[in-house]
């Protein structure tokens, strides 16, 4: 392996970093005086900031090794630690890494640790050159595991009473993800994978939001109307596509009610070098199911009328060739220059 160190990187929300003398009260504020963060973890819950200090300086003197990942999470709007993820152990013989990780419960279910885990996938074989990925978790803390295969690992095995953590002795489930996997998918270009779970952080919500409709101006340029749609995606049902090898998010789609019948596609993205890959259509089907599920009649979704700016003429073509009807266009609505249309779709027997 070409050993790099605890490098900066950065991934859309988050900046992964050496630790610093000053992260030592965050830490201890931000996860690890918590009982609840340290529970299926290897070291005891933190008395003292004291403790967390001496912790912080001891990773701080480590950090210069070139064999050292230790890296400090740090989402970019908060500016500070709330939590780690490192290489706790590196096996030369097998050219692997073994990843741990741990955030404050302030920040658990936004998908942080997710974002994180899969950087230093891609870190790990593009830069260091490892031959395999891995990581393990007890299996009484399952949203371990849902971290590890949602950053792209694969179930291994359980060693039945092969660790111990703060329980006692316990059973490690491993997931691991090797080199030529990752090469595999990547040479394959981008492919796309829908999460059968919603996103329900309302964070999470609005930072996919964000990016996608940042990078569309030409159907999101007006910032107000842009801010509405990230701020209501937060209390809407929400369905987000990723790209297998990079890792981010590509796409997505929220729903609201708008009677007790009828839900609408409130709004939807998809960045434009991904278009033409069916994601739209991968990510309305995973919103029908559930519009479905939920018991509704009937979808609607509102556009601007065919015929008056090209992307929107091709907005209208997609979603006739997704089943919806013309129900009716209101001129006034939006203005004169954007009449509106309004599609809809019956629910009940589509399959």
């Amino acid at each position: 392996m070409e050993h790099k160190g605890t490098k900066r990187i950065e991934t859309g929300r988050l900046l992964l970093r050496a630790f610093q003398p000053g992260d030592a009260e965050p830490m201890y504020r931000n996860w690890a005086s918590d009982p609840e963060v340290t529970k299926f973890l290897t070291w005891p819950t933190h008395k003292s900031v004291e403790v967390s200090q001496a912790v912080v300086d001891s990773w701080v003197k480590e950090s210069a090794g070139a064999k050292y990942y230790q890296w400090a999470i740090v989402p970019k709007e908060l500016g500070e630690p709330i939590g780690s993820i490192s290489a706790v152990k590196v096996n030369e013989e097998t050219d692997s890494a073994t990843i741990g990780y741990c955030i404050g419960r302030a920040w658990w279910g936004q998908g942080i640790v997710v974002e994180a885990l899969r950087a230093l996938i891609a870190f790990f074989f593009d830069e260091v050159e490892a031959n395999c990925v891995n990581a393990c978790h007890d299996p009484r803390n399952p949203n371990s595991g849902k971290v590890m295969r949602k950053s792209g690992m694969t179930y291994e095995g359980t060693w039945r009473a092969g660790g111990v953590n703060n329980q006692g002795i316990c059973d490690e489930v491993w997931y691991s993800v090797l080199r030529k996997e990752y090469e595999a998918a990547r040479e394959k270009g981008s492919e796309i994978q829908i999460y059968a779970e919603q996103i329900t952080a309302k964070a999470e919500k609005a930072s996919i939001s964000r990016q996608i409709l940042e990078a569309l101006p030409e159907w999101f340029g007006i910032p107000e109307a842009r801010e509405a749609y990230i701020n209501d995606s937060r209390e809407q049902l929400f369905f987000a596509a990723f790209d297998k090898v990079s890792r981010q998010p590509v796409g997505f789609l929220c729903l609201k009610e708008t009677g007790k019948e009828t839900a609408e596609l409130a709004v939807m993205g998809v960045r434009r070098e991904y278009h033409r890959q069916g994601i739209g259509r991968a990510l309305f089907s995973g919103a029908r199911k559930c519009a479905e599920e939920k018991g509704y009649e009937f979808l609607q979704v509102k556009t601007v009328q065919m015929g008056h700016y090209e992307e929107y003429d091709a907005t209208n073509r997609f979603y006739q060739g997704l089943g919806f009807k013309e129900f009716e266009v209101f001129p006034a609505l939006w203005g004169e220059q954007n009449p509106c249309q309004i599609y809809v779709m019956g629910l009940k027997g589509i399959s």
